[in-house]
């Protein structure tokens, strides 16, 4: 072949690849991003990890039913747990609930999972377990039980309204 028609090869094999899009994909290549692009070859840097968009500061209105109790206002702190593990995205909400406590928490894409909490509140054993949701506005609701460890429920389905703080 000589060099005159190997160059005309390689030109007419480049407007192929331009004319069948053989472009290479680009976008989130992590699988446990809320963006991942399963047609992305290479990682642009845009991925955005399910955790991240939960943490920060938060002013919250809490609500339990059929209490009677005046909804207060009051902040609440969704940080990185330390205990994180590679598999997990978790997290640990600080002054939780009505007693101010911290219980970690779970994140996939827009849902966060309390898992059951065996924690101590003012010295007495409580049981914890709840879920919550964020929207594409950051606001996020959370909806949680207590109980005490021979099963007698204290709170059932508390509301908690969370705005986040700029």
């Amino acid at each position: 072949m000589t060099l005159k028609a190997l160059g005309l090869g390689l030109l007419l094999c480049a407007a192929g690849s331009v004319l069948n899009g053989c472009s290479e994909e680009v976008g989130c290549t992590n699988r446990r991003s809320d963006n991942y692009n399963p047609d992305a070859v290479r990682d642009d840097g845009t991925c955005i990890n399910s955790r991240d968009k939960f943490l920060g500061v938060y002013n919250v209105l809490h609500i339990c039913w059929p209490d009677t109790m005046l909804p207060q206002p009051r902040f609440m702190t969704i940080a990185e747990d330390d205990l994180r593990v590679e598999e997990k995205d978790d997290v640990k909400i600080l002054n939780f609930g009505t007693d101010s406590i911290s219980v970690r928490a779970l994140i996939s894409r827009q849902t966060l999972t309390i898992p059951r909490q065996d924690l101590s509140v003012g010295g007495i054993p409580f049981t914890f377990r709840g879920e919550g949701h964020i929207d594409d506005t950051g606001y996020l609701t959370i909806i949680y039980s207590t109980w005490l460890p021979n099963g007698q429920e204290v709170l059932k389905d508390c509301v908690i309204f969370c705005t986040p703080l700029d």
